[in-house]
């Protein structure tokens, strides 16, 4: 059994805590290196230096009956206290960053819903006669359905997007996340996420042709491939090149279903086709343009995708690089390969 320990900084916080509750209780009777404790059935002991304290609690029938063990052991963890400070400070800051992105992501978003709905139906004139509420609005869609229908597709797809901040919060940040993984229909599942992307594609003048309505089937978790299919079908939006084509073709490759999206979008330099999978890095033209962001989404679609036994490649056709208004727009295929069956699952 190995020594339960507490570490307190020079000001008397406590950076980390493994011991048990009743334990806790106790220090304040600790007053040395080593001393049993509890009729004997614990060794219990204090080191400090100038920057950190150490307490230790065991059972262990070796550390009671050494007291010298007890003390070899206790420094061990005194010695190193420093490393484990700065390893704890570590994840905190990587935990805070990404609970800070999810409620800025998510504040936005339902500042999109707010101002979308708004923009339709006026807040003064809701307000100012509350018993007319119902007719004020529903006059608003009866004199303009078309923009109501669209405003109701992007509140639509902000709440598909809320869903995707809970979904990669839920899955990526446990280090052992649970899979529901089942048969689906790839077409269905797929297009149950690109409805919600086609006012983008229509506003760009985009025409998305999707091969025939298949039977190819993949066995994955839903939840987390409809976040990565949402990242994926974004970037495609943000990046394709207006007045083009995004050409999707679902099929069989060996043991996985493959999605191939085949597109006119920003240049993918040879050098930038590992990195775009990367956290945090976007291609040079995204950038220069400020349409980068934070190179999240692609990440995040290549982990989820992996967590499913899957993988995601992107072939740029460099012989196909165009000009169009001063931005550089080469043919990119992006290939998601899913696997058809429970079997071929890695993990």
């Amino acid at each position: 059994m190995t020594v339960r320990y507490q570490i307190q900084n020079s000001l008397g916080n406590v950076i980390f805590c493994g011991l048990l509750p009743y334990e806790v209780t106790l220090i304040k009777y600790i007053n040395s290196q080593s001393q049993k404790i509890d009729g004997g059935t614990i060794r219990a002991g204090v080191l400090k230096n100038n920057s950190f304290t150490v307490y230790g609690f065991t059972s262990g029938k070796d550390f009671l009956k050494s007291s010298q063990k007890f003390k070899t052991q206790l420094n061990v963890i005194l010695n190193t206290a420093d490393s484990i400070d700065e390893i704890i400070d570590s994840a905190k800051k990587s935990m805070n960053k990404s609970t800070s992105r999810l409620i800025h992501n998510l504040t936005t978003l339902n500042a999109h819903n707010i101002q979308e709905i708004y923009s339709l139906i006026p807040q003064d004139g809701v307000s100012r006669n509350m018993r007319k509420q119902i007719s004020f609005a529903e006059n608003i869609v009866k004199d303009d359905p078309k923009e109501t229908a669209v405003t109701l597709l992007r509140i639509a797809k902000n709440n598909a997007s809320m869903k995707v901040e809970f979904s990669v919060f839920k899955k990526l940040f446990d280090s052992n996340p649970e899979l529901q993984r089942r048969k689906h229909n790839i077409h269905k599942v797929l297009m149950n996420m690109f409805y919600l992307f086609f006012p983008d594609f229509t506003d760009k003048n985009v025409k998305v042709i999707v091969g025939d309505e298949s039977t190819h089937m993949a066995y994955f978790d839903y939840e987390s491939v409809h976040v990565a299919l949402y990242h994926i079908i974004e970037n495609a939006a943000k990046y394709i090149k207006p007045n083009s084509t995004l050409n999707i073709d679902i099929c069989s490759n060996g043991n996985f279903s493959q999605i191939s999206m085949d597109m006119m979008s920003t240049e993918i330099k040879e050098s930038e086709v590992e990195k775009i999978f990367l956290e945090g890095v976007s291609g040079d033209l995204p950038s220069k343009i400020g349409k980068a962001g934070e190179g999240i989404g692609m990440y995040r679609a290549k982990n989820i995708i992996e967590l499913n036994s899957g993988s995601i490649t992107v072939t740029p056709y460099p012989k196909t690089l165009e000009e169009t208004l001063g931005f550089k727009f080469q043919r990119n295929v992006f290939a998601i390969n899913l696997p058809k069956c429970k079997q071929s699952l890695i993990g």
